[in-house]
């Protein structure tokens, strides 16, 4: 029996609870620091039964790392109404925005990826290809092989600049998000 107040939850339900508790700690905690009790106390669960869902702790990191990646990808997917030269520059300074809100986390899980945490680098990776499919879209489609790489290597030198710029800006964020559409455009010019 289920005591007062306490509700039974659905496997997946209480899975999708204990991502989200993760999700709420990110901005502030990066995933290799989130604490299973802290997020078991958070549930109202004991640590053993957060185990029960998700087998080690890798298991529950991955977890929230690929909703954090999800979340990413969804808020940089422009809307079908917008424009579709508006699309590039929308994504950048909505990718700018989130870099700026969650830059440790972020930073934390760029350098997991290249400090050989292979399931962060799995994640990272295939966020990172799901935005250079994103970026590809937005610009038009058209892929070759060419334009992926140029695509995937200017969002690594985005990527290390934004980060660079949220920690000591040295110009404005429109002078930040004019250099990288004008650098795209001359890298896709080719």
């Amino acid at each position: 029996m289920t005591p007062p107040g306490r509700s039974r939850r659905s496997a997946a339900d209480r899975r999708e609870q204990l991502v989200g508790i993760g999700l709420e700690l990110l901005p502030t905690t990066p995933v290799q620091e989130l604490t299973i009790d802290e997020v078991a106390r958070r549930a109202g669960i004991s640590r053993s039964l957060l185990f029960h869902y998700f087998p080690s702790k890798r298991d529950y990191y991955t977890a929230v790392t690929r909703a954090a990646a999800d979340l990413l990808r969804a808020h940089l997917t422009p809307p079908a109404d917008l424009p579709a030269e508006r699309r590039p520059g929308w994504m950048l300074d909505r990718y700018v925005g989130w870099v700026e809100a969650y830059r440790e986390t972020y930073l934390a899980f760029v350098r997991g990826a290249s400090g050989g945490d292979p399931w962060v680098a799995e994640v990272y990776e295939e966020t990172r290809e799901a935005l250079v499919d994103l970026g590809i879209g937005a610009l038009g489609g058209l892929e070759d092989p060419l334009r992926r790489q140029l695509v995937r290597a200017w969002f690594a030198f985005t990527e290390d600049l934004v980060l660079q710029w949220v920690r000591e800006p040295a110009t404005g964020r429109a002078d930040l998000l004019a250099l990288l559409t004008d650098l795209l455009d001359r890298l896709l010019d080719r």
